[in-house]
Order: C-alpha cells, then sequence, then structure tokens
C-alpha cells in the first residue's frame, strides 16, 4: 500500500523551480488544467441551475431536437448508436440524467478548485463529456476538454496542491484521496 508520503515528493518554492524546473512548470500546468476543468463544469452546472434543466423537461426538448437531426443523416455507426442512445435511454430518464449532468458538474468544479478527490472529479468530468458526445453533442473542442479531463485522472494535482494530500495522509486507505 503507497503511503501519501510516496505519492508526492513536490514542495512550492524557489529551490524546487531551481533544482526541476520542467516539472515544475509541468505540475503547474497540470494544477492550471484542474482550475480551467473547474471553472467549465462550475459554470455548466450554474447555467443549466439557472436555466432550470434539472427539473423541467428542457433537456428531454434538446433531445428530441437531436433525434430529429440526427434522423435527417445518412448515419455512420457511432451516430445511429447516438439515435438509439437519445430514443431509448436519454429521453425516458430526461429528468435524473439532467439532474447527474447538473449535480455532476457542481461536484467537479467545486472538486476541482478545492483539490478534494481532484482524480474522481477528473473521471467524472470525461464521463460527462463522453456521454455528451455519444448523444451527438460534439464539436471541435470536446476531444480536447476530454484529453484534459484524462490530465487529472492520471495526475495527483490534489497533492500537489489542495486538500488530497492532507486527507490521503489522514485516511491512507481510502481510494477517494489518491
Amino acid at each position: 500500500m503507497r503511503s501519501a508520503s510516496m505519492v508526492v515528493s513536490f514542495s512550492w518554492g524557489l529551490a524546487s523551480l531551481k533544482d526541476k524546473p520542467l516539472r515544475y512548470v509541468g505540475i503547474s500546468a497540470a494544477i492550471f488544467v484542474r482550475y480551467f476543468i473547474g471553472l467549465f463544469h462550475f459554470f455548466a452546472g450554474i447555467n443549466k441551475f439557472r436555466n432550470g434543466w434539472m427539473w423541467s423537461d428542457a433537456l428531454k426538448i434538446v433531445f428530441e431536437t437531436r433525434i430529429a437531426d440526427l434522423q435527417k443523416l445518412d448515419m455512420n455507426a457511432i451516430e445511429s448508436f447516438g439515435l438509439l442512445y437519445l430514443q431509448n435511454f436519454a429521453v425516458p430518464f430526461h429528468l435524473p440524467i439532467a439532474q447527474i449532468i447538473g449535480l455532476g458538474e457542481f461536484y467537479v468544479g467545486i472538486a476541482c478548485f478545492i483539490g478534494l478527490t481532484s482524480r474522481w472529479a477528473g473521471g467524472l468530468a470525461f464521463f460527462l463529456m463522453f456521454n455528451f458526445a455519444i448523444g451527438g453533442y460534439y464539436d471541435a473542442s470536446l476531444l480536447p476538454l476530454m484529453a484534459l479531463a484524462l490530465v487529472l485522472v492520471f495526475a495527483p494535482t490534489g497533492h500537489w496542491l489542495g486538500l488530497d494530500r492532507r486527507m490521503a495522509a489522514k485516511y491512507p486507505n481510502a481510494i477517494w484521496f489518491r
């Protein structure tokens, strides 16, 4: 079993910058990615809350519009899977999906801001964006955002700057803070 001290061997400061500048810049960039993903998802959650998506048929209307758009296309296998996904899963369960998306985006935002369960937040961010893509909501920005979310899954950014290090030291067997 890895202890919290084995996961993190980094400290902020001029000495660390001088000793290993590339590592310092890489860690700083990963933490910037965490704040960027957090900001993106937090404001997306606020938007869904303000527009009533979490308790209305707004998402169902969006899904039905997307179904109509997809039915007009000569679809490939991925697009036809997206159509089936929307028709048989997303539309019937639009309200719990809207709540999971809205609350999930709030969670990702807050967890990324404070560096608590940051790897899980990155995983949820990836999962949410992957499901958007399955539903046919993809554009050029989705792939890079998904890649950035994976950075959070694999880099212990909450240990470098956040609460994960402290919580992992207090609860060494908990998977949430690794």
